[in-house]
């Protein structure tokens, strides 16, 4: 019998250590939910094992429920082995079984539970999405025993991975789950984390997250529900780790969808850190990479750029916190825009930034910036210095406390009246237009919400926004919608480069002038280009100087009697050239002037110069003859691009001048009474003398008398309306001037023969 009991007491022995890692990893589960690290959580596959099993089963101390009283023990075991008295040869898994079956073993309450731990471990299903090949979207348990090995679950997307994360609980799992990724992941459609779902999903080495298709147009990670958050970040350590998201849909067009990068909604949270990039999202969304309405954005590092919304990158209707190093620039039309009143709060110590901010409802001295509670000044200084105003309508001011800065109004116009703020002008892309016509010309419909004029030029490819922003010219908005809608435009002269077309609109309301890139470079879209057209250019293209063209009729001494108007001729450089081939120039006359910079009504497009009251003393005077120039495309003449309007210079460089000649006063009546029929007595007056200068502001010199009528100060419309091109006003001083003379000579006459 001794023999037997020693068997018996070997068997349980055996029974007990076989099954004591699968009871310690049960305990460990409770520890690891609650751990500081976020990636030691489990998953929710992971703790069914640990919590399905009631408290009052599972003993708190597994070595002492295995550790039963030694009398009991061999009591069990000289039963079993009693009953069984044939099986004491088997093998040790045969025992286990078997011994599974009698009730000596249940009575041993550690036997109990460690058998039924190590059975739901053989029978664990994989959660769905889940898969034993490795992948690139990983969960990582961390060991809760040294000498164990982390237990690492890959999924097939991140949607699968996050359903797997378990739900947020406030005694077992508060932190985020950390999932991993690598390389390049493709989305066609929206990242979800719903409520109770904190999740970091950390980039592993360089990763790019995009759009796998061009209809997949709404929101690339959608965050939304009480304690959901979501996190980007890059893991530490890792040599060329980031993590890029872009919400490009076409490399060849500046193509629009509807929804934001990351869209946050009531009581969610979205964090970003250092590394982390979101751009190119050209969206309709208020805010291009982040839409926030009702959660909480922390900007912890990262960087946000080349994004276009509604209201601009990033749009949020609560305060943003940021810290370290973050860059926000090159958005439009705002990098970030905060609804109402919201601010932007500093949350700890940054370095490096560039941060640029719109405020809904902006005032003067209202809290723009502020800080969290026991922040020091000096750092919240140095913070403020990397943060300014989207635009130069307002600067920040660090308040008295140190701890807060406020916006501060221009001087210049917080005394102005105020004016109501005219509704920005939307300016937009219509997808699918942009088509080549032939080898230099592209065609496209833009669509704007209100009345403006517009126009385009081109860019290299890869132009930073700054750069294009600078280049624009209000005066060269010259194509008028009058209506909102959609409008056609044609771009010719298509660089053979790589380029980018940029239209420009500047509204009617006065609102800022809106601006849209239409990409030229894409892969596809080259390929699509028509051949040039076989070019018959026998001789090198034909160049010119503006300064090469030449002026007559304005030769000599002119006398500018009152009226009297001189027609001159403008032979731009190579307006003679009749047998053009593909890059030959030419300067095509415009207008000119007796101003420099002169306005619209200051340019006259008739070539005659004259003056309504006349010039009687002699002076010299600049004229400004304006030329643009234009080249053959190897069909037509066509504007330069961008347009390139210059005057003609003399050999020194200035402005060309004329001479206007004096007139004496016997020669200045006797031109008169030519006009009138009535000869004028010479009685020593001045006669209309215009003692010129010869500074060109003194000059009152029209290309036409119905033009010459501000001029001269006439009201009358009469030369215009009849096409007559006689001063009005001075006909009539010359009138008066005849009925004068008539009365003269009659009562002279009179006096004779009274005589």
């Amino acid at each position: 019998m001794r023999r037997k009991q020693l068997y018996a007491i070997i068997l349980a022995g055996a029974l007990a250590a076989s099954s004591a890692p699968a009871a310690v990893f049960a305990a460990e589960g409770d520890v690891a939910a609650t751990a500081e690290t976020s990636e030691e959580n489990p998953v929710d596959g992971e703790t069914a094992a640990a919590t399905e099993a009631p408290a009052e089963e599972t003993p708190a101390d597994t070595t002492a429920a295995t550790e039963a009283p030694a009398e009991q023990a061999p009591a069990q075991e000289a039963a079993a082995a009693t009953e069984a008295p044939a099986q004491e040869a088997a093998p040790a898994e045969q025992t286990q079984q078997t011994t599974e079956e009698k009730p000596a073993v249940q009575e041993t309450p550690a036997a109990e539970t460690s058998e039924t731990t190590e059975t739901e471990g053989e029978t664990e299903e994989l959660a769905p999405g889940e898969t034993t090949e490795q992948t690139a979207i990983s969960i990582t348990l961390k060991a809760t025993e040294e000498g164990q090995e982390d237990k690492v679950r890959y999924f097939d997307t991140l949607q699968h991975a996050i359903d797997a994360a378990p739900s947020y609980d406030a005694e077992t799992a508060k932190d985020a789950t950390v999932i991993e990724i690598s390389g390049q992941i493709a989305l066609d459609a929206t990242v979800i984390v719903p409520a109770d779902k904190k999740v970091c999903i950390r980039a592993k080495d360089a990763v790019t997250i995009t759009r796998k298709e061009a209809n997949f147009t709404e929101d690339m990670f959608n965050v939304s529900g009480e304690n959901a958050e979501l996190q980007f970040d890059v893991k530490e350590g890792v040599a060329g780790a980031s993590f890029t998201v872009s919400g490009k849909i076409s490399d060849e067009e500046s193509a629009s969808v509807g929804g934001s990068i990351v869209s946050v909604g009531t009581g969610a949270a979205f964090g970003m850190d250092a590394g982390v990039t979101l751009k190119e999202n050209n969206s309709a969304a208020n805010g291009g990479a982040i839409t926030n309405v009702g959660g909480n954005i922390v900007l912890k590092g990262g960087t946000i750029t080349g994004n276009n919304g509604a209201k601009g990158a990033v749009y949020s209707d609560s305060d943003i916190k940021v810290q370290g190093t973050v860059v926000v620039k090159e958005n439009q039309p705002a990098n970030i825009y905060l609804a109402g009143t919201s601010a932007l709060v500093v949350s700890g110590a940054m370095t490096n930034s560039d941060i640029s901010f719109t405020q809904e409802k902006a005032a003067d001295k209202q809290v723009a910036v502020k800080s969290v509670e026991n922040f020091a000044a000096a750092d919240f200084n140095t913070a403020v210095g990397q943060i300014k105003y989207d635009t130069t309508d307002y600067t920040l001011a660090l308040a008295e406390n140190g701890l807060s800065a406020t916006l501060q109004k221009k001087a210049a116009e917080a005394t102005a009246t105020p004016t109501p703020t005219p509704a920005p002008l939307t300016l937009k892309y219509k997808s699918g237009t942009l088509k080549w016509k032939d080898h230099t010309t592209v065609t496209l419909q833009m669509t704007t919400d209100g009345p403006c004029k517009w126009y385009y030029f081109f860019v290299d490819a890869g132009t930073d926004t700054k750069t294009i922003q600078n280049m624009y010219v209000a005066n060269d908005a010259t194509n008028v919608m009058s209506t909102s809608g959609s409008f056609d435009v044609t771009a010719v002269k298509v660089p053979e480069k790589d380029s980018w077309l940029v239209i420009c609109a500047k509204p009617d309301s006065g609102a800022k002038a809106k601006m849209s890139v239409v990409k030229l470079n894409g892969s596809s879209f080259k390929k699509k280009r028509p051949a040039a057209a076989a070019t018959t250019t026998t001789r090198p293209a034909k160049t010119y100087k503006v300064s090469e063209s030449t002026v007559t009729g304005l030769d000599g001494e002119l006398k500018f009697f009152p009226g009297k108007f001189y027609e001159f001729t403008v032979n731009g450089a190579g307006m003679d050239n009749t047998s053009p081939v593909q890059g030959d120039e030419r300067w095509y006359p415009v207008y000119w002037s007796t101003k420099k910079n002169p306005t619209t009504e200051q340019q006259n497009t008739t070539w005659r110069i004259g003056s309504g009251k006349g010039i009687k003393d002699g002076a010299s005077y600049n004229i400004y003859i304006f030329l643009k120039k234009q080249v053959y495309n190897g069909k037509e003449w066509e504007d330069a691009t961008p347009q390139d309007i210059k005057y003609i210079t003399g050999s020194n460089g200035k402005a060309l001048t004329f001479t206007a000649a004096s007139i004496s006063d016997k020669e200045w009546n006797a031109y008169i009474a030519e006009l009138s029929g009535t000869p004028i007595p010479d009685n020593g007056g001045d006669n209309g003398g215009n003692g010129g200068s010869g500074d060109d502001a003194d000059a009152e010199l029209t290309a036409t008398a119905a033009a010459s009528e501000k001029d001269a100060g006439s009201k009358s419309k009469s030369a215009v309306s009849t096409a007559d091109e006689s001063p009005i006003g001075t006909m009539s001083a010359l009138a008066a001037l005849s009925l004068l003379a008539g009365g003269y000579i009659v009562v002279r006459k009179r006096k004779k023969e009274e005589q």
